[in-house]
């Protein structure tokens, strides 16, 4: 059993650095000069249909950094609690949540600045929910459950 366990543990961390050596050097190079002080074990890479994306922690918190296949950075998403929103961000999450469980809250960094990101789920669907820094709604997606299931 412990053997058995072993080679799981060893397998996992051998595609983690593969998953790593198919990232483009030209992301590797700008995640490094945006976050120095992240050594490159410590990230966490992902390949999707619309971004490489790199996971990490930094300055006590989580964080995901979105880039573009020839490097340019799209956006970073910097986890948050309730507690750490700005008032008006927080009272819109107050009035707008009846029946959705709020499972991710973030500040999201672009070129262009920064919003505000609420994730929830109903029974139903998973709502995105866009904000400004006055609690103002910006965007809102609705992805259905059944959303790429078509397959199965």
């Amino acid at each position: 059993m412990r053997l058995l366990v072993l080679m799981l543990l060893l397998l996992a961390g051998t595609s983690s650095v593969q998953a790593n050596d198919q990232i483009p050097e030209s992301v590797k190079a700008a995640f490094s000069q945006m976050h120095p002080g992240v050594s490159e074990p410590d990230v966490y890479w992902e390949v999707r249909k619309e971004a490489i994306v790199a996971t990490f922690n930094e300055d006590g918190g989580l964080k995901k950094a979105f880039f573009a296949e020839n490097g340019e950075w799209l956006e970073t998403r910097v986890r948050l609690y309730t507690s750490q929103l700005p008032r008006a961000v927080f009272n819109y999450l107050e009035r707008s949540r009846s029946n959705a469980d709020v499972t991710f809250l973030a500040k999201v960094l672009h070129p262009g600045g920064f919003l505000y990101r609420i994730e929830s789920e109903t029974f139903e669907e998973v709502v995105i929910e866009l904000l400004d820094r006055q609690g103002s709604l910006l965007e809102t997606k609705r992805i259905p459950f059944t959303e790429g299931l078509e397959g199965y």
